[in-house]
């Protein structure tokens, strides 16, 4: 088993829409998957008591650890919590302000691996690319703003098990981001 915190210091940067994602990609290479709702909105709770989501989500986190191949915890944006997981995905928006946040309150994260995520990039705002790209080279993985993400939650799904437009585009990247993190973790990739 291997576990995935996904933190920002910020809030509105996707951490749910992209914890959901991520847990939809792993279920459909058949892991078992469970995600955990840390953040007090209870977001990722809301959209799974719409009964589409095919893996489960919990409120917080459960008292025995559960037989999963992935668990997945929705944290808050605040770094006055405990930053669990084996890895952390940082999710934040190509904005100056976003990355100086992460880069200030990084430091709460002690002995983990981090995946540094720029999420949402519109790749039509020059600046923004520019910046998203910057931080591509220097490591980062981009996922872009596709309206399908807010589209397929607003649905009670995933890009995973709606067919609708944009979804393979999304899909596609939200499998290339697994495939990363699997190999941070130090799991090999699924075929």
């Amino acid at each position: 088993m291997i576990s995935l915190g996904v933190w920002s210091p910020k809030g509105g940067v996707g951490k749910t829409t992209l914890a959901l994602n991520l847990a939809a990609a792993a279920y459909q290479r058949g892991r078992r998957v469970l995600l955990c709702d840390m953040d007090p909105q209870q977001s990722a709770v809301d959209v799974f008591n719409d009964k589409q989501l095919p893996f489960t989500v919990l409120k917080g986190q459960p008292a025995i650890v559960p037989r999963a191949d992935l668990i997945i915890y929705d944290l808050p944006p605040r770094t006055d919590v405990e930053i669990i997981g084996d890895g952390i995905l940082v999710p934040m928006r190509a904005s100056i302000l976003d990355i100086r946040a992460v880069n200030k309150s990084i430091r709460h994260i002690i002995k983990k691996p981090i995946i540094k995520c720029v999420n949402a990039v519109d790749v039509r705002r020059q600046d923004e690319r520019l910046l998203a790209m910057r931080l591509y080279s220097e490591g980062a993985l981009l996922i872009k703003d596709r309206s399908i993400y807010s589209r397929a939650i607003s649905m009670g799904k995933t890009v995973f098990n709606t067919d609708v437009y944009g979804a393979s585009e999304a899909r596609t990247e939200v499998n290339r981001l697994l495939d990363a993190i699997d190999k941070v973790l130090g799991r090999q990739p699924d075929e």
